[in-house]
């Protein structure tokens, strides 16, 4: 439908449609071992991938949404396992909505929240059991019933631990849904057996345990050693990098033994000195399947909405791993950590159909997105889907990608600088699954 000569609207409806992504250049699986995978299209059909394959198995044709890749590489969508996404829009310094919203359009299309406290919430801290329980059902709700984009996943609601909990509270949380206890030592005066206890509570209802170590950089931290940690046997060692000052190496490496079958998070906002000595430790151990990437964003250091693909970036590039296991430890690796509540990071039948498309910058030496995250150029989305809908093209950014999708036989490409910077074309949900993208028309 035109509405002028400069400007249509696209409208769909598309709950049940068929949606089909053909002429991909690479499809990186997210799986660690699986690494690329062989074929050049995927189908989608009620928000999960259904088929994997070459452009002749699925028929694209025949599906209501057909997506031109032009030969860029698709991906799962970015998993960001560490954010603090509270109710920083009562403070000055965080605006949550806006910190997800350019999180999403820049790929990431699931956050966790560990736990928050933010300037105008209610103070907690020192501790204050009953409103810690107030903070973790409240965060929980809030963002189970908020989709930012309308259809971006943020998994909130984390229970501080704190003097005066009991293990009936922890039934209570976990009958309501509530299954993360907030990173370990970074806002508590618990002794390290008090912590212990608790966590034995919390895993008793099923709840994901991650942990810091060290001495931790908040006010109230408590330090947490290695026996600490070999006793607690965590799920995930948070920021294992720094948050953002790092531990000692030797701690750090002995903390790493302590707890084999943990996550190591490597944050952006933490020590890279020391990510990069965690991924060389873990590659002469043949384990950088337990590497998983994260922001911690936003934290007093601030926040950016390419967070994670600067990760990936500098893992890739710095670290010497090559571009699809950098992704995978921003995908698949975080899924195989917290499989029992998301069903996405893998391009694979069954996994929810979130994914980004991604080339390279205009210039790069790179052949395509992976070998310029591999020469260490950053990379830009040209599309962002989550369960199998169109989220956003591209994010706020004067950096152009070199190629553009195109939707059923029309190229969305940028006209002017001015477009990308201020004007990045979103697709705009609502709850009955209708959208609307209001586009230039650059035929």
């Amino acid at each position: 439908m035109y509405v002028s000569k400069s400007i249509y609207i696209i409208h769909f409806k598309v709950l049940l449609m068929k949606v089909a992504i053909f002429n991909i250049g690479k499809i990186v699986s997210g799986d660690f071992e699986k690494g690329i995978l062989k074929g050049d299209s995927v189908l989608i059909e009620n928000g999960k991938f259904t088929q994997i394959g070459y452009e002749n198995e699925i028929h694209p044709e025949k599906a209501d949404i057909r997506i031109d890749a032009n030969g860029m590489v698709l991906i799962p969508g970015l998993i960001d396992p560490h954010t603090h996404l509270g109710f920083g829009e009562w403070g000055p310094e965080n605006g949550m909505v806006g910190v997800a919203l350019e999180a999403l359009y820049q790929g990431t299309t699931t956050a966790m929240d560990e736990f928050a406290r933010y300037e105008g919430e209610p103070d907690f801290y020192p501790p204050n059991p009953a409103g810690v329980k107030a903070s973790a059902i409240v965060h929980y709700f809030a963002w189970k019933n908020y989709r930012p984009g309308g259809l971006m996943k943020v998994l909130g609601g984390s229970i501080v631990l704190v003097r005066g909990l009991t293990e009936a509270d922890f039934k209570e949380l976990a009958e309501l849904g509530i299954w993360k206890v907030a990173q370990i030592g970074g806002s508590t005066d618990l002794t390290p057996n008090e912590l212990l206890e608790m966590a034995s509570w919390a895993r008793k209802y099923g709840m994901f345990i991650p942990t810091n170590f060290g001495s931790g950089v908040l006010k109230t931290s408590v330090y947490l050693d290695a026996e600490f940690v070999r006793k607690l046997q965590p799920d995930k060692l948070a920021h294992a990098n720094g948050g953002s000052t790092a531990a000692p190496w030797d701690m750090t490496r002995e903390v790493i033994d302590a707890a084999p079958r943990a996550a190591v998070e490597l944050v952006t906002y933490g020590n890279w000195k020391m990510s990069l000595r965690i991924l060389d430790y873990l590659k002469n151990k043949n384990e950088l399947h337990r590497v998983i990437l994260g922001s911690d964003t936003p934290t007093g250091q601030g926040y950016f909405p390419i967070a994670m693909m600067q990760g990936i970036k500098f893992v890739s590039s710095v670290g010497n791993v090559p571009a699809e296991k950098a992704i995978a430890m921003a995908t698949g690796n975080t899924y195989e950590y917290y499989k029992k509540w998301i069903n996405s990071g893998k391009i694979q039948e069954g996994f929810d159909a979130d994914c980004v498309l991604i080339d390279k910058p205009p210039g790069s030496v790179g052949t395509d997105a992976l070998g310029a995250i591999e020469n260490g150029d950053l990379v830009g989305p040209a599309m962002v889907m989550v369960d199998g809908k169109i989220a956003a093209l591209r994010g706020r950014d004067s950096r152009p990608t070199t190629k553009y999708i195109r939707l059923n036989g029309k190229e969305l490409g940028v006209t002017d600088p001015n477009e990308r910077q201020f004007d990045p074309p979103r697709f705009y949900w609502k709850s009955t699954g209708e959208t609307y993208l209001l586009l230039k028309d650059t035929s």
